[in-house]
């Protein structure tokens, strides 16, 4: 996607305002695009915050009304607004308000100027983001559940116990894993909660899905990386008990033992810019502490 069919019309602003800094991160940035030339147009919540005149509109009029989105805040706001994208080819852009650990959210404020700059000048880049489709199976009946751009993970719905899922690849019948839970992850949720029990880290635009136990009953299950046209079938195993079904860590549902879930790669994408500044090998030092050679003192080279 070329960056001038968007910058040439208005942005969208998105902030989550709970969070710290993120009023006056907000203001930073529509001074910024002010600075820019850049027209802008708040989303609803975000205007009442800054108690902006005229207010703003709700997101999912917002995303029909602009060209590109700029959100302020961390990986959950991100979710949100990829979930209210992906209809619409709208790229964001990722500000961190700071005192976030927002993967996804990699301009810090203070680089802002320079990343709209960037912007601006073509000096960026605009990368694809696998999603999830997942679809809830009831006999012949088909519902959609909505777009995943981290993951779909399977918990107990109560107590912490074990449960059983009976999981086939493309028709094939893998593994009954028990196990804490299941998660379906992207190449973007690699990085959530999916490696937080072991799963490998992908690179965003990796076109593939992680399948990672939690912490299985049977030590040999690990995680498997199944590529694009690649499906899961996942039902209900034996002892059946309480289980829920996660989109993003934002919508959930109780599956039922008449019920299976079908998960697979998407054909919708959500798109982000990347200015460039800062690598995916660099957010990966910085926010996860990696340091390499302990006797090397990089900050000093």
């Amino acid at each position: 996607m070329n960056p001038e069919r968007f910058l040439k019309g208005c942005a969208g602003i998105v902030a989550n305002v709970s969070k710290p800094h993120a009023t006056e991160a907000t203001r930073s940035v529509l001074l910024a695009l002010d600075r820019c030339g850049m027209r802008w147009q708040l989303e609803a919540a975000t205007a009442s915050a800054l108690r902006a005149p005229g207010g703003g509109l709700p997101l999912e009029q917002l995303v029909r009304s602009v060209n590109w989105l700029v959100v302020i805040g961390g990986d959950g706001t991100i979710l949100q607004a990829a979930r209210a994208t992906v209809d619409h080819d709208l790229p964001i852009l990722g500000v961190n308000p700071g005192q976030s650990l927002g993967l996804m959210t990699d301009t810090p404020v203070a680089d802002l100027v320079g990343t709209l700059d960037d912007v601006r000048h073509g000096h960026c880049a605009v990368i694809e983001r696998a999603m999830l489709r997942a679809e809830l199976h009831i006999g012949e009946s088909c519902t959609p559940m909505p777009p995943a751009l981290n993951d779909v993970v399977f918990l107990h719905g109560g107590h912490a116990r074990l449960i059983v899922l009976n999981v086939q690849i493309n028709d094939e019948f893998l593994t009954t894993y028990a196990a804490d839970g299941l998660i379906v992850a992207t190449a973007t949720g690699s990085t959530a909660h999916s490696m937080s029990a072991g799963g490998p880290i992908l690179f965003p635009t990796t076109d593939a899905m992680v399948l990672t136990p939690i912490c299985p009953h049977t030590l040999t299950n690990r995680p498997i990386i199944l590529p694009r046209g690649f499906r899961l079938d996942i039902s209900l195993g034996e002892p059946r008990r309480a289980v829920q079904v996660a989109v993003d860590g934002q919508t959930t549902h109780a599956l039922t033992a008449t019920e299976h879930v079908v998960v697979q790669l998407d054909q919708r994408v959500t798109r982000f810019i990347n200015s460039m500044r800062h690598s995916f090998c660099e957010m990966l030092r910085e926010k996860l502490h990696w340091r390499g050679d302990l006797k090397v003192d990089h900050a000093t080279e």
